[in-house]
């Protein structure tokens, strides 16, 4: 008698039996009657070890299963093509599988299984091949090649030490999935979270130093630190550039009364956040004769203080921007110059650059006056405040009559600057933000939506007029410039849009080729009865480009403006501090400005236009990280509760739902208990088999939270039972 063959030579025998079909999809059936013919006196023939063994080449790839059940070979054995090498940038997902991007191009177009990324990381420039693997699909299958440049060498992690001396890295980052060996542990405890910078990878191995020990994992704060170290932000400065910071004064000489508008006397008001440091703009409001109004913004002359090619400017070019967490900023530019110098605060006088501009009762702009001034805020009011004498629940009476009037008179500009954006084709994305409250040790006790008044309206029209005004006088004068750009949606986005959002009954009532701003405002107004407004507004505002800082013009597609920057807030932002930069060289100070100087500043604008772009990308997502670590937290401890809220994203493995607080989380299909559910990816939709229950997007349900990790940022459902339309 025969005896039984290994398990192993029954796994090669299948692949063989694949491969002869050279790309022919081959049913799990016929594979077995193949060994059959084979095997006919053989003890391997074994229907249940045949199927276990298939089942098992699918699990680990080397055998793909089709929607038909049907079998090719896997990601993992087919022939790749040398002689056509490519260069794109890889995206790792949770699974481990990689998604290939290529140059100059905004989707992905190639998949590599987790087997075939030989050491690439999340991010990663690569060079690849593509697998010779038939039947082709939207995304080819490719292996990569090489590694062209990291996306980034440093990672955080938890250090585990046993007692032998032996140690394991937890990296924070999910999607780092290669082994650590440090060139020293002296020093280190077990818990401790660790900043790795890597300085070689070999063999999916990657050797590192530790470069910072940012606490013990338990430790108040050490959760968000962690994430900012992650997104290469650093949160400190160097004690070089606070010792030049430090000895920086505010001396207003001669020569800078002689040069600056003396607006000491005008009743020139901040209107902020109630926990805002650091002002940037102040304002002062004027009604004239037939309709005409006087809007004046005075934003901090930062420029003043933070010289060319300085250190505290290359810091600054660093930095990029301001980063806001729940618990904490951290600022472009150390505190002593964001709080006290550059900040407008009140009773104070302060260096400025200042837009004067006349706008007549259809709220255009018909004349623009830009010059360094200095002035002194006569009151810091907050949003509240405002909001609240508007409303007519305070009446301000410590408060001067001017201050009040001139109050009166910025409702009033408000009310028509409204009114023109609107008719502009101003699109007004109405998506909830989450206000995260947290409690002295960081741990998150509410979430709530951020609700905008009329005051946070009226700074926002009052900082876009003169962000249009400043760039519409720069156009003028011709100079180079840096420009906040805003591109028009792709077509095959807006199509996309279109299609799903019409099956949540949002009529669009425009022609989609060449679609102007004002179409879009138009679709949005047509619909504020729409109960999916929250999600279309979601949708939509995916389809858009992202706005990013140029020194080319586009226009700003979202504002419906073909002029505008960003020159409003230089204490958190490198491009306003860029544009002031400019005036002063080119208009202020033209004629004292050495020329070699002027030269070199300009020349690096687009430089330093793409390098803002990417930092405030950087200052995004760490945001955002932080956001979902405190938002997992905080459902940590409503595990078993049940909540109502919507689909948001339908996909073959579950649905992502948006909670009433603006969390969201995952329901995975095993939690879809109530039913066997398949995708129908055309549809986009999730189709229950006996019921006939269909979860498409902006589908209302009642979840219950079944988990919540903090350190892996997720959070899960699971479905209890549909809500009422």
């Amino acid at each position: 008698m025969n005896e039984k063959k290994p398990e192993t030579s029954i796994k090669q025998e299948i692949i063989d039996i694949v491969i002869n079909e050279k790309g022919r999809p081959i049913p799990a059936g016929i594979i077995l009657r193949k060994f059959k013919d084979t095997h006919q006196n053989d003890a391997v023939n074994n229907k249940g070890l045949v199927y276990k063994t298939i089942d098992d080449l699918v699990r680990s790839s080397e055998l793909k299963q089709l929607k038909n059940n049907s079998l090719i070979m896997g990601y993992a054995n087919a022939p790749a093509d040398m002689s056509k090498l490519q260069h794109g940038t890889i995206s790792i997902n949770s699974a481990g599988s990689g998604f290939i991007t290529l140059d100059n191009t905004a989707k992905a177009t190639y998949y590599v299984f987790k087997t075939n990324l030989n050491g690439a990381l999340n991010g990663d420039s690569v060079e690849f091949a593509e697998m010779m693997k038939p039947p082709k699909r939207d995304l080819k299958d490719a292996i990569v090649t090489k590694i062209i440049s990291h996306a980034k060498n440093f990672y955080v992690g938890i250090i585990v030490i046993e007692k032998d001396g032996t140690y394991k890295i937890k990296v924070d980052d999910e999607k780092f999935y290669l082994d650590i060996k440090l060139d020293s542990i002296q020093g280190l405890v077990t818990g401790q979270k660790i900043l790795i910078q890597i300085g070689k990878y070999e063999n999916k191995m990657a050797y590192g130093t530790v470069s910072r020990i940012i606490g013990h994992v338990g430790d108040v704060g050490v959760d968000i630190l962690s994430i900012v170290y992650d997104n290469g932000v650093e949160p400190d400065f160097p004690n070089e550039v606070l010792e030049y910071a430090r000895n920086i004064k505010l001396e207003i000489d001669e020569y800078q009364r002689q040069i600056r508008k003396d607006l000491t006397n005008l009743p020139i008001v901040t209107i902020d956040p109630a926990t805002s440091k650091d002002f940037d703009d102040a304002i002062y409001t004027k009604k004239l004769d037939k309709g005409n109004f006087l809007l004046s913004v005075s934003i901090a002359d930062v420029s003043h203080y933070v010289k060319f090619k300085s250190i505290l400017d290359e810091e600054a070019l660093k930095r990029g921007c301001s980063i806001y967490l729940v618990d904490r900023v951290i600022p472009m530019l150390p505190h002593n110059l964001s709080d006290d110098l550059c900040s407008l605060n009140p009773d104070v006088e302060r260096l400025t650059l200042t837009c004067d501009t006349i706008i007549n009762s259809v709220g255009a702009i018909t004349d623009i006056k830009v010059y360094p001034a200095i002035i002194k805020s006569h009151r810091r009011y907050s949003y509240d405040e405002v909001n609240a004498f508007f409303n007519g629940k305070d009446k301000l009476e410590k408060d001067s009559d001017e201050v009040k009037k001139m109050l009166l008179d910025s409702l009033e500009l408000h009310k028509i600057l409204d009114t023109a954006k609107k008719k502009r084709g101003y699109i007004n994305f109405e998506i909830p933000q989450p206000i995260i409250l947290v409690d002295d040790k960081g741990v998150p006790t509410e979430i709530k939506k951020y609700e905008s008044g009329t005051a946070q309206k009226l700074i926002e029209d009052f900082m876009v007029v003169a962000n249009e005004a400043v760039t519409e006088y720069a156009e003028k004068q011709k100079w180079p410039f840096v420009y906040r750009v805003h591109d028009k949606p792709k077509d095959d986005h807006l199509k996309t849009f279109a299609l799903e959002a019409k099956k949540l009954g949002f009529k669009i009532t425009t022609d989609l080729k060449d679609v102007k701003p004002a179409d879009v405002a138009r679709w949005i107004k047509e619909n504020e009865s729409n109960p999916n407004l929250d999600l279309i507004n979601m949708m939509l505002l995916r389809t858009m480009a992202k706005a990013t800082y140029e020194v080319k013009n586009v226009g700003h597609f979202g504002l419906a403006l073909k002029n505008y920057t960003h020159f409003t807030s230089p204490i958190r932002r490198y491009p306003d501090l860029l544009v002031h930069r400019i005036y002063w060289m080119c208009e202020f100070e033209k004629q004292k400005v050495n020329e070699g100087s002027r030269r070199e500043m300009l020349g690096l604008l687009s430089e330093q236009a793409n390098l803002s772009s990417k930092n405030e990308l950087r200052s995004v997502k760490c945001e955002r990280d932080v956001a979902a670590m405190k938002f997992a937290e905080y459902m940590e401890k409503h595990i078993d509760e049940e909540f109502d809220g919507f689909v948001t994203y339908v996909s073959s493995f579950g649905l992502f739902v948006q909670l009433e607080n603006t969390v969201e989380g995952l329901i995975k299909l095993v939690n879809l208990k109530n039913d066997y559910y398949s995708f129908n990816e055309k549809a986009n939709e999730l189709i229950g088999k006996k019921t006939g229950i269909r979860f498409t997007l902006g589908t209302k349900l009642r979840i219950k939270v079944i988990a919540s990790n903090k350190e892996t940022r997720k959070i899960e459902f699971s479905f209890i039972s549909l809500l009422r339309k």
